[in-house]
């Protein structure tokens, strides 16, 4: 009887040992992967903080290019667009769009369809479905006309 006692004791100070032992390896596992997503975190902010400055680069050359008209200007210009693109960075898509304070910011009211984009003061851009910078768009009001 003593010797089934001391056995099961033992069994169960096995098992309370396996389950300390997964309980570990999990939180182990758990912290792993907010390291792992902390640090993809700071890449993305990073890259966020960089691709903002050559926004400010892309939007002067598109400037240039306005004026110039200049073929070799152009395909810089859409190099620069396919560059940004593979690097998850999208046009906000404003055109006949209904006013989204979340993706765009007014900038003035204008005479034409209520609460949607008449036009494009400058572009917006979308980092992973975050907003890296909101479009400018002037937003149509009926009381207006």
């Amino acid at each position: 009887m003593v010797k089934k006692t001391k056995n099961q004791d033992l069994l169960n100070k096995i098992s309370e040992l396996e389950e300390s032992y997964k309980r570990v390896l999990a939180d182990y596992h758990n912290q792993e992967r907010r390291h792992k997503e902390s640090q993809s975190e700071i890449i993305q902010m990073a890259n966020a903080s960089l691709i903002e400055k050559m926004l400010l680069v892309l939007d002067a050359i598109e400037l240039a290019q306005s004026h110039l008209k200049d073929k070799g200007l152009n395909m810089v210009i859409d190099q620069f667009e396919k560059t940004l693109k593979s690097e998850g960075v999208e046009k906000i898509d404003t055109k006949n769009k209904e006013f989204d304070p979340m993706t765009m910011d007014c900038v003035e009211v204008v005479p034409g369809k209520n609460n949607y984009v008449v036009s494009l003061s400058a572009e917006g851009y979308m980092l992973h479905n975050k907003v890296l910078r909101p479009a400018k768009v002037r937003v149509g009001n009926t009381s207006n006309q």
